[in-house]
């Protein structure tokens, strides 16, 4: 999967990137996420990072920004305002996730931590996907998240949220969607990505 930048939005003065990021950047935009409690662990931080541009020229294409000269004002030149406006956790898995194990094919577990050297090698989480209200309808989320799966350092990416059914965040990712039995809507909806197979968009599969 090549690597992703998120889309020009000509619309906006300045210029999105993604990168990298901390813990602290999290916290940084908590609060718009509607789970209360913090990842339990921390295998990774990646942000969408907004640069405002230093100059009022609205007209100026983003790309080019930062070479037109800015307005001197008293006290110097002014500086970019660089703020986080999206981020994404990559977790450590759980021990035990029954779709996760119905997919890869793992023997039923006879205890709770059967298969955690296994799943600790080749599986992380991907726990939290926030944006700013202000930067949310550009496909950030999206984004985000192909960022995350390109860059993970091991086989498989999952993730598992109720929010599924209101938002398509990971199947437009190219992640497999894995429903719950059918009458059991309250379940979270389990997605997984095998990065050596690449993206999958296949057909719904109910276990």
């Amino acid at each position: 999967m090549p690597p992703v930048r998120p889309p020009p939005a000509d619309f906006l003065p300045g210029r999105l990137s993604i990168e990298r990021g901390s813990p602290r950047d999290y916290f940084a935009l908590e609060h718009f996420h509607y789970a209360r409690k913090r990842p339990a662990t921390w295998a990774g931080v990646w942000v969408v990072r907004y640069d405002d541009a230093p100059f009022s020229g609205l007209g100026v294409p983003p790309d080019q920004f930062r070479e037109v000269a800015p307005p001197k004002r008293s006290g110097g030149t002014p500086k970019p305002r660089s703020r986080i406006v999206a981020v994404g956790v990559l977790s450590y898995p759980v021990p035990r996730c029954l779709p996760r194990e119905r997919y890869l094919g793992l023997a039923p577990a006879t205890r709770y931590t059967q298969h955690v050297p296994f799943v600790n090698r080749t599986v992380r989480t991907i726990s939290r996907v926030v944006v700013h209200p202000q930067f949310r309808a550009l496909g950030l989320s999206t984004l985000l998240v192909r960022r995350m799966l390109d860059e993970c350092p091991t086989r498989y990416v999952e993730a598992s949220t109720v929010m599924a059914r209101a938002h398509p965040l990971f199947d437009a990712a190219g992640m497999k969607r894995i429903d719950p039995p059918p009458g059991d809507e309250r379940r979270p909806v389990y997605f997984i990505f095998d990065r050596e197979e690449g993206s999958r968009c296949e057909s719904d599969v109910t276990q």
